[in-house]
């Protein structure tokens, strides 16, 4: 059994409707139904467990941020001191395109 549907509109600047577009054709949906979806979730009322979940995700975003960073600064930390054990000479951007012949 389907039911009616009851057609509106709404007035929209160029750079919104652009907008409304794009965020549609990422997530693979029609304008319309972009706007119906996501105009519909925010009048779904919130459980506790949506907010438990969406502060979990931000923690896990966070610490594999912070892990990244940890794992950057390692790895920095080691080339540079492998550079001073060299003993090798650092080159100016000017030398190293002279010495590839750019």
């Amino acid at each position: 059994m389907s039911s009616a549907t009851v057609q509106t509109s709404i007035r929209l600047t160029p750079a919104e409707k652009r907008k409304i577009a794009t965020a549609a054709r990422k997530r693979g949906l029609s304008p319309a139904a972009y706007i119906k979806t996501v105009a519909l979730e925010s009048t779904r009322p919130r459980v506790a467990s949506d907010t438990k979940l969406e502060q979990l995700a931000v923690l896990v975003h966070q610490v594999r941020e912070a892990v990244e960073d940890e794992l950057d600064y390692r790895t920095a930390v080691a080339a540079w001191d492998r550079h001073v054990k060299s003993g090798e000479k650092l080159l100016s951007g000017e030398e190293a395109r002279r010495a590839l012949g750019l």
